[in-house]
């Protein structure tokens, strides 16, 4: 997917075309995932999860709904013995209730990141203002590091927007390096949160059965996510990557956690901590990319490349019902 601004309308659900949305009701019966191909399922597939947004983003800003969310995801991940990286939005942070949010992550072994303060547009932010929010970002998150004997160590960019001139993505990739951050690239992208808002809303209205529909069109989307991905990645490097996913941390998440890693793992993944991921060498690819648009770190080291945009259509849409219900 291509992230040009905050809301991005479903009508750009494909990367360089508009693509045709369609899909199933929420009455349609549920989608079984279909086996993948021998040859595929033999594959040693490697992927690390992060998920943007900590605390998380919900309708109902209560910190029992975001403390719901967090737990439940970390169970999920604790269970299956997952390491994840969550990068942290601090001026979600209300309290220190909320605060505790964070140790709950730390202390289930996962790892933090800063994502800066109030997740600002860098395309439309300037950029010493930019620098400010890394830094108001992490005070926080340091603290709790700190007393665990780490310090932050990755950075993840809203909307995945790296500038939109070569003199300003230098210059913040200078300052990141200045300040110990790496930054943390993705190469699986996708719209979980329009179907975290669907999910969302469907509880908050009283429609649990059509909740659960939203969970299940939601996994078996991914599933196709994951396939684009793979194929994007062997049409443009002959090979798949150890691969970074992009989540967010949001109830649909929860719910949903158990049934996408089972996903992962059909199709063949071993999830791996992130700093393992990007010892892949093609994380020192070149990318050369500066413009308007937020796009997945493979279809960057592509273009510089000299890939065509065409090149890039097919990624699966987000089917019409799920979109419609994440805007009511």
């Amino acid at each position: 997917m291509i992230r040009f601004m905050n809301s991005l309308p479903i009508a750009a659900c494909g990367l360089f075309a508009v693509l045709a949305c369609s899909g199933p009701a929420p009455e349609a019966p549920e989608r079984t995932l279909q086996p993948l191909p021998e040859a595929e399922t033999s594959l040693a597939r490697r992927v690390a999860l992060t998920f943007d947004d900590l605390p998380g983003v919900y309708l109902d800003t209560s910190i029992a709904t975001a403390r719901d969310a967090n737990t439940r995801i970390l169970a999920s991940l604790t269970r299956s013995k997952v390491h994840a990286t969550g990068f942290v939005n601090e001026s979600r942070l209300r309290s220190d209730a909320w605060n505790a949010l964070l140790s709950h992550w730390l202390d289930a072994g996962m790892d933090l990141g800063n994502h800066t303060w109030s997740h600002p547009d860098l395309h439309t932010t300037p950029l010493a203002s930019f620098e400010q929010e890394i830094i108001r970002g992490e005070r926080v998150t340091r603290a709790l590091l700190k007393e665990r004997g780490r310090v932050p160590r990755y950075f993840r960019h809203p909307f995945l927007h790296t500038g939109r001139s070569t003199a300003i993505r230098d210059s913040l990739n200078a300052f990141l390096a200045q300040h110990g951050y790496t930054v943390a690239p993705v190469t699986i992208d996708n719209y979980d949160y329009l179907f975290a808002r669907a999910h969302e809303r469907a509880r908050q209205q009283g429609r649990p059965a059509e909740a659960d529909s939203v969970t299940r069109a939601y996994v078996a989307y991914m599933d196709t996510i994951f396939g684009y991905y793979e194929a994007q990645s062997r049409a443009h490097f002959n090979r798949e990557p150890q691969h970074v996913l992009l989540l967010h941390v949001s109830l649909l998440n929860a719910a949903a956690m158990d049934d996408l890693l089972d996903m992962m793992r059909r199709r063949g993944y071993d999830i791996v901590p992130l700093d393992e991921a990007l010892t892949d060498p093609i994380y020192a690819s070149a990318d050369n990319y500066a413009g308007a648009a937020g796009m997945t770190w493979l279809h960057r080291w592509a273009i510089t490349a000299g890939a065509a945009g065409s090149a890039f259509a097919g990624e699966p849409p987000v089917p019409v019902w799920i979109d419609e219900r994440s805007r009511y």
